[in-house]
């Protein structure tokens, strides 16, 4: 994953980059992560965005290998 250095990265909606902009003074690294999970481009053909989908992997992961273990 690439992290993002303007606005213009996580979103294409011009209004919601005005509003980030505004509430987080311009200042990109401090981007709350439900806001930027809500807000980041989905990927093509799924419902959740790419940072979305990296923690759903993570987790279902960790899910899998403590099953294993208990097993």
């Amino acid at each position: 994953m690439i992290p993002i250095t303007k606005w213009e990265d996580l979103t294409e909606d011009e209004e919601a980059i005005e509003v980030l902009d505004d509430v987080y003074d311009g200042d990109v690294e401090e981007l709350d992560l439900l806001v930027g999970l809500m807000a980041e481009k989905k990927i093509k053909g799924f419902a959740i965005s790419e940072t979305a989908f990296y923690i759903f992997l993570i987790m279902a992961t960790r899910y899998i290998f403590s099953i294993y273990i208990y097993i």
